[in-house]
């Protein structure tokens, strides 16, 4: 066979071939399109997720507030006698029998308390205080000195906004919620305490006490400090 003979047949051959060939490459490119739009749905995917991250960090920060002072760690009525002693209980005016002038107060019953009046509050009241009385094991026990104590500070929150206790010292937090005593708060056990009722409007009184002592006590103006940090978290009342 010549050979312009077997270059005709060999492009009868190829000829049909070449749609292989093309096909082939289309192949390719719809498979790259794909692969390409694979890579662009998993970069969606990774958008989405620095989105989520970026709505996290949307989330309240918390404001730390602090507060505290110092304050007198005993109160005591002007009396040098000890808790549970027999003391005064009823003091009155004196005067000169020679000229009736008047001289002073005088004690005119001793005995031992067996109310709180016969505790003279007028020191306490002077700090702001009221005196509780000696608690044993749910009797009151008015022989035994009662505690001054005093409230420092209060705390407001609205509805739907929690407080949030981190640490506390020498104080309780005494809670009332919609007019109704809600809880008392003495300590915080672990990082943080939320105090109940922040669904309502409440009153958190922070209040510190003095115990009583005679006015010879060495230590009687002996002062310490009392102090809260807290947060006050919004929530979502449902």
């Amino acid at each position: 066979m010549r050979n312009d003979q077997i270059f005709v047949l060999l492009l009868v051959v190829l000829l049909p071939m070449s749609g292989c060939f093309d096909g082939g490459t289309a192949g390719v490119g719809e498979a790259e399109g794909a692969q390409d739009s694979g890579e662009a749905s998993e970069t969606t995917v990774v958008n989405n997720y620095y989105n989520n991250t970026t709505t996290s960090s949307n989330v309240q920060e918390r404001t730390w507030y602090s507060s505290g002072e110092v304050v007198n760690l005993y109160w005591n009525d002007n009396q040098d006698i000890a808790s549970g002693s027999s003391r005064c209980l009823e003091y009155g005016p004196s005067y000169d029998s020679s000229t009736g002038d008047y001289i002073g107060e005088e004690c005119k019953e001793t005995g031992y308390p067996a109310d709180i009046s016969d505790w003279n509050e007028t020191t306490c009241n002077a700090s702001g205080g009221i005196l509780i009385p000696y608690n044993y094991f749910g009797n009151l026990n008015y022989r035994n000195a009662p505690t001054c104590s005093i409230i420092a500070a209060s705390i407001n929150t609205n509805s739907g906004e929690a407080l949030i206790i981190y640490e506390m010292k020498s104080i309780v937090v005494s809670t009332t919620c919609a007019g109704i005593a809600s809880s008392t708060t003495t300590s915080v056990t672990d990082e943080y305490r939320i105090i109940s009722g922040s669904s309502m409007a409440c009153v958190h009184d922070i209040a510190y006490s003095q115990t009583y002592q005679k006015s010879s006590y060495e230590d009687l103006n002996k002062q310490s400090i009392w102090s809260i940090v807290y947060a006050i978290q919004d929530t979502v009342v449902v």
